[in-house]
């Protein structure tokens, strides 16, 4: 889902799927004390727990190749933050 997409343009739906997401995450979170968004499969390391630099999929990766399609990360300024994304998996 793209970054830019509006709140009020998310169904219902993809509003569940994210939220059943976000609760794993951050119950996997609590227990780690960080917060780790990938999967073992797309990290370096596979083994133990996620270094520093595997723990997520595009923040703070720009200019780095995603972990999933290998396309470049981008970043932007959105409203005074850093947003990092993935214009292929996160396509606009």
């Amino acid at each position: 889902m793209s970054p830019f997409r509006p709140g009020k343009a998310v169904t219902a739906e993809e509003w569940a799927a994210m939220w059943a997401d976000l609760v794993v995450l951050m119950r996997a979170g609590v227990k780690a004390g960080r917060i780790v968004t990938t999967e073992r499969a797309d990290r370096e390391r596979r083994r133990g727990p996620a270094l520093r630099e595997d723990a997520h999929y595009v923040y703070r990766r720009a200019g780095l190749p995603c972990r999933v399609c290998g396309t470049e990360v981008r970043t932007e300024l959105m409203v005074g933050r850093n947003l990092f994304w993935c214009p292929t998996c996160q396509a606009v």
